[in-house]
């Protein structure tokens, strides 16, 4: 028998097959076969409907019918500037099609385009190019509409003040000076706040270095902070903290399915907006894991930008005993630098062989093991190095055996021939598949 679980609901059916897949893009996926002595406990198999509304039709829907919050028109009454604030590339969320409501809505209740900037919530990652950019918004957009690229090391950030102990956090001036600030994004399991989005437009989206780098050194590794938690979980509070001071007006937030297709997106204020959106993430994407497993098989998706790959590692981390193995499928669309690959070799060589421990005294005290290195690929490098001791094989075209192995990885060329590496360790092995493994939200009894 198969267990299925499926919007927290358990399923049981006949097992007709062998045959599994793990997803490789939006409309690609790879097949393959487990030893007949194995035993699949979980596979979340997408037995999804195809969503009955465009991503137009549910844009229109999220302005108009927001969740326990006015229409968005109702806030734009004698808001002569306006700031849309939208995540980059390493997010799968349409804004262009979003963009192409949402415009004209606000056209149609009196803001004319001039009064609007739409600030792209880069937080430390690289700017975005002038063709991925007409891409991400739209050509029309980019020529009609005045965009901004947050730059959190610039010099006329503004102050915000958080508490009355006097912490200040500085933000984009288009975006704190705004009358109205809309924010669009995409709610994903993420490894350390619990859900991506929401809040985060703000924070990191588009705060300054300092203050990202103190917040992400002392939440990231603190054992709180994980997937699909948020009560209690420091790095979402604090996130959440600075939006709330900021002033996030209006949420778009996207949520997706298995198979990575929007089902809903949910509009409103900053909190009843994201707790809906939340709320319907955890349905679509929760699974219960009863017990560990020998063997989890998962791809990355839909992390496919460059390193993001290594946010897929927390599911499986989570759910693999130690003396498992993971066979971990990167069906990336951007490369991974060599500058990221190398740097495992930087930190191993400044460590004496002993990087988990490095990185965890550096950022213990709030400093980053790499300071010389971009702060994502310190963050990205701390999910690959302190991880349980589970033996984890990378399947990808774009990352060479050596480039795996830099990692502190295993390489396959295939999912069937790392399948063939592990058998003959786990003869009788109970095992997770997840298709889509960025878009599974792990339900446990236990602590991490």
């Amino acid at each position: 028998m198969l267990i299925f679980f499926y919007e927290n609901r358990q399923y049981k059916e006949e097992v007709l097959s062998t045959d599994y897949h793990l997803c490789m893009g939006q409309d690609t996926k790879e097949y393959f076969s487990i030893p007949p002595e194995w035993t699949p406990l979980y596979y979340t198999e997408a037995k999804e409907e195809t969503p009955i509304l465009s991503i137009e039709e549910m844009t229109g829907e999220a302005l108009a019918k927001p969740a326990k919050t006015p229409p968005l028109k109702d806030l734009l009454s004698g808001a002569p500037k306006i700031a849309i604030i939208i995540d980059d590339c390493t997010r799968p969320t349409p804004v262009a099609d979003i963009l192409g409501v949402l415009l004209p809505y606000l056209i149609d209740n009196g803001i004319p385009q001039k009064n609007v900037t739409i600030v792209v919530a880069l937080g430390t990652h690289n700017p975005i190019t002038s063709e991925d950019l007409a891409i991400r918004v739209g050509k029309n957009v980019v020529a009609n509409y005045k965009i901004v690229q947050h730059n959190a090391w610039q010099s006329d950030l503004v102050p915000v003040s958080l508490d009355d102990d006097g912490m200040v956090v500085k933000i984009n001036p288009e975006v704190a000076r705004a009358d109205v600030k809309i924010g669009i994004s995409s709610i994903l399991p993420h490894p350390m706040a619990g859900y991506g989005g929401g809040p985060k437009i703000i924070m990191p989206g588009v705060a300054n270095f300092e203050y990202i780098r103190a917040h992400h050194m002392l939440y990231t590794i603190d054992p709180r902070s994980t997937a699909g938690k948020l009560k209690g979980n420091p790095f979402h509070e604090a996130c959440m903290k600075v939006a709330r001071a900021v002033g996030l007006d209006f949420s778009i937030n996207c949520v997706y399915n298995r198979l990575g297709e929007i089902t809903r997106i949910i509009g409103g204020n900053l909190d009843t907006a994201f707790a809906a959106a939340v709320e319907v993430c955890f349905k679509k994407l929760g699974v219960k894991i009863e017990e560990k497993v020998d063997v989890t098989i998962t791809s990355t998706y839909p992390h496919t930008h460059a390193h993001q790959f290594v946010k897929a590692l927390d599911t499986p981390d989570m759910i693999t005993k130690e003396t498992g193995a993971i066979l971990l499928a990167v069906p990336t669309v951007v490369p991974i630098a060599d500058d990221f690959i190398n740097s495992f070799g930087l930190v191993r060589k400044r460590s004496h062989d002993n990087s988990a421990a490095f990185v965890k005294d550096a950022m213990s005290k709030g400093m980053p093991f790499l300071p010389d290195k971009p702060l994502e690929f310190n963050m990205a490098m701390k999910c690959a190095i302190i991880r349980p001791k589970i033996r984890t094989i990378v399947v990808s075209p774009m990352i060479s055996g050596k480039e795996a192995r830099t990692m502190g990885f295993e390489h396959a060329p295939s999912i069937s021939a790392g399948i063939n590496m592990i058998e003959h360790e786990h003869p009788s092995a109970k095992v997770a598949i997840f298709p889509s493994g960025g878009l599974v939200v792990p339900i446990t009894d236990w602590e991490r």
